[in-house]
């Protein structure tokens, strides 16, 4: 019993402090930007930098949960995590600062993607169901507090600081993680793939590098990323083909709620994170509110997946937990219906019930979606399935900023020239244009919901 607390208060943490500290440094950001005297573009490697490495290396990262103890990786994690934001809150040269904030991605990959592999593994069936509405609840209390303290604590000091609050968490985590006693036994015969990890790491780089670097130096320039990106893959799958200890056990596939699962966190995120991204243009330059109540107004719908999360494991008992997947999507759709409708004289009940909505969404979806797509696959292949997963997220995560932004850009420059409308009309009105596109992406969404096997109740 002293394993299983130490060990769901551990993952608990872990996703609580990496959502935390992405949350925190955005909001920290324009303040960077003016200490360093540096473009947005630039400054922003702060943030991408972390997410760069921490999505390239999620795939092995499953892999190594898979053959070592949960202490050791933990405390490994935790350590690796604390010592680079430590330093990166002391330091005050910006090429050092990248060089620990891209070693800090490593440490975030493996403590956000250990949890539901060790959930799945560790935690008794009857239990699982609560332990992950509990994990999804602290990554929403992460991504709430990160803004919210993050940008009172810059408004008081600097920003050094939003590296500074994550010691404590960081502390209370490996406190934790020592009392852990799991031991595993991996075969003598299993070895590590060494150079898939190497091929899988350079693909997933190569391409958010190419995604990120097209949007500031123009898509042709960044094709050679592109290229690269798929060279490295191609190599990538005849390698875990043909190894006998892969990094990603192309096998997995052949689970079909496994790969929905999959799937539908690329497709749920790019609709999620992209509406998120245009929320704060809606509501600053569209409406012309503050920073402070825009950052109260963002902080509504991840609230409210914390407020649900813990709520899903009964949810799923009674309802079944593909209900609770499609149930989720259905709110992502209604949200991003009700975004397409935000206009200049909308009321703020209107904005709030609408943030809700979507937050209802996250709190059904993440948990349930992650329990169906875990419970389908074989015992020793859960980090994997976690990682993938995780990997799934991220590439939405990048996917929704980038095609957001790209969509917003053109249907505001496409506009008619018109002296008579104001700049904030136009940006309401481009807005609205991509909320109409979310609203569609989310349907399909919704529509794949459908298609999961229903799981067998107990």
């Amino acid at each position: 019993m002293l394993n299983e607390k130490a060990l769901r208060w551990s993952i608990n943490i872990a996703a609580f402090v990496v959502l935390m500290d992405l949350s925190a440094v955005n909001v920290a950001l324009p303040e960077m930007r003016s200490y360093f005297q540096l473009s947005v573009s630039i400054i922003s490697l702060v943030l991408m930098l972390s997410m760069l490495t921490a999505t390239s290396s999620a795939l092995f990262m499953g892999k190594i949960s898979q053959m070592v103890s949960p202490q050791k990786m933990l405390i490994l994690a935790f350590s690796a995590f604390g010592i680079t934001t430590f330093l990166s809150g002391l330091i005050r040269d910006f090429t050092v600062l990248l060089i620990f904030r891209f070693f800090q991605g490593f440490a975030e990959a493996a403590l956000y993607i250990i949890g539901p592999a060790l959930i799945k593994r560790y935690i008794s069936p009857e239990k699982q169901a609560t332990a992950y509405g509990q994990w999804m609840m602290s990554t929403g209390i992460g991504i709430s507090i990160g803004p919210l303290v993050g940008g009172y604590l810059v408004s008081l000091y600097s920003w050094p600081v939003v590296f500074f609050i994550n010691i404590l968490p960081v502390l209370v985590g490996l406190w934790f993680s020592f009392r852990i006693d799991i031991q595993i036994f991996i075969s003598n015969k299993e070895k590590f793939d060494f150079y898939g990890a190497i091929l899988s790491f350079a693909f997933l780089a190569c391409l958010i590098a190419g995604i990120n670097l097209g949007k500031h130096i123009g898509w042709n320039s960044a094709q050679f990323f592109f290229i690269a990106s798929l060279l490295f893959f191609l190599a990538f799958l005849y390698r875990e083909n043909k190894f006998a200890f892969p990094v990603l056990a192309l096998k997995l596939f052949r689970f079909r709620n496994f790969w929905l699962a999959s799937l539908g966190f690329l497709i749920f995120f790019v609709v999620n994170v992209g509406s998120r991204f245009l929320q704060p243009f809606y509501f600053e330059e569209g409406r012309g509110f503050d920073t402070e109540y825009s950052g109260v107004l963002l902080a509504i719908s991840p609230a409210i997946m914390a407020l649900i999360s813990p709520f899903t494991a009964f949810l799923q008992q009674r309802f079944g937990t593909k209900t609770l997947v499609v149930l989720g999507n259905l709110f992502l759709f209604a949200s991003v219906l009700m975004f397409s409708f935000w206009d200049s004289e909308s009321s703020f009940s209107h904005l709030i019930i609408s943030m809700i909505v979507l937050g209802a969404g996250m709190g059904f979806f993440y948990s349930a979606a992650t329990t169906i797509g875990m419970q389908s696959l074989p015992i020793n292949n859960f980090g994997m399935g976690s990682s993938v997963i995780a990997s799934s997220k991220s590439m939405g995560k990048l996917i929704g900023v980038l095609l957001f932004a790209l969509l917003f850009s053109s249907f505001f420059q496409n506009m008619h020239a018109d002296v008579d409308i104001a700049l904030e009309a136009k940006t309401i009105f481009a807005i609205q244009k991509v909320f109409v596109f979310a609203t569609i992406i989310s349907f399909f969404s919704l529509l794949l919901s459908f298609f999961f096997k229903t799981e067998n109740r107990k």
